[in-house]
């Protein structure tokens, strides 16, 4: 999920904590308690350090990985716990240890459920594991938050409602897993296609994208109700292309690869020489993929420049490109 959304549910998750006697009896514990389900909800993204001090091609590679892992569940509930009961001394550690441990599953939990998803099963298991079946960002989410705050600052008992509004936003997420089933089966059913389908939500229950792999092809669609809309085709690279292959060697294109699915490589001349695009066509705004890597070749096909990351507009990454273009050249 997107980072609002994670500082959200820190707060929802304060309000249902009132749901407990103990915290809506003690003010000092339910502001201790506060603090750590804020805290607890974004602390497996404080990985982000990761881009700060190794750059931005390592952090798309790790992140969501080993601060999403087991151990890292109770490593940060721990730290944040401890932290925080410096602070204040007269409240029972308890139930701030275990609120704050709820708001770090649940982060780990949703970012489950959406396409990008996660290493959770670390040190089990490297595999990226992702259900696909809510966005990365959902207004539904958010409104229930949003309702919940609105009854709570109304004098409405912050626990009963948002015990109530988890209760619905259960009922929707499990409404909306199997909505992503079903959506998935139809398109499998409806086409006939053999090959590897993945559905991808839309903040729209009854809009889902989706891509089809085969050993040949990838196909990008959307299924709008029982309409399927095919956008776009295209025939995989063939890999024993040179500009292709020296575009492998790049650490940037590494660490992309290294947590990107059905991805596809286009390369185009420049005045200059190449540049070698890989895409992750899970991730379409209408005709254009933003989360890629990018190599620039010159014409001896030596690598000049390269990115990798979430690029919106061709303005900014070609401003990407320079900056690392120059960074090359002053080592």
């Amino acid at each position: 999920m997107d980072t609002s959304t994670h500082i959200t549910m820190g707060f929802g998750l304060a309000g249902l904590a009132y749901i407990d006697p103990a915290v809506a009896a003690n003010p000092e514990l339910a502001h201790a308690i506060l603090i750590g389900t804020v805290a607890g909800s974004n602390a497996p993204d404080f990985d982000y350090v990761i881009k700060l001090f190794k750059g931005n091609g390592m952090y798309t590679e790790h992140h969501r990985g080993a601060s999403h892992s087991i151990p890292a569940l109770f490593i940060l509930t721990l730290i944040i716990s401890s932290v925080i009961s410096l602070f204040f001394s007269h409240i029972t550690f308890l139930p701030l240890l275990y609120w704050t441990f709820l708001a770090v599953i649940l982060h780990v939990g949703f970012d489950i459920m959406n396409t990008y998803g996660t290493q959770a099963g670390r040190p089990f298991t490297k595999k990226w594991l992702s259900l696909n079946f809510i966005p990365l960002f959902d207004p539904i989410i958010i409104l229930i938050h949003v309702i919940g705050f609105i009854l709570w600052l109304t004098n409405f008992s912050p626990g009963i409602v948002f015990f109530y509004g988890y209760f619905i936003l259960t009922v929707y997420l499990i409404i909306r897993f199997f909505v992503s089933l079903e959506k998935r089966r139809y398109i499998t059913e409806a086409t006939n296609k053999m090959g590897e389908m993945t559905i991808i939500p839309t903040m729209w229950l009854q809009k889902w994208d989706f891509v089809h792999e085969t050993e040949s092809t990838y196909q990008v669609g959307s299924i709008h109700g029982k309409n399927i809309n095919w956008i776009h085709q295209f025939d995989k690279a063939d890999f024993s292309c040179e500009i292709i292959n020296v575009s492998l060697a790049d650490k940037n294109v590494q660490h992309f690869l290294a947590n990107s699915k059905h991805t596809h490589v286009l390369y185009f001349p420049t005045p200059s020489g190449f540049d070698v695009q890989w895409i992750d066509l899970r991730f379409r705004n209408k005709d254009y993929y933003p989360y890629m890597a990018i190599v620039k070749l010159d014409r001896s096909q030596n690598i000049i420049a390269s990115y990798t990351g979430w690029v919106h507009n061709t303005k900014r990454l070609d401003e990407k490109l320079l900056s690392t273009q120059n960074r090359a050249i002053q080592l």
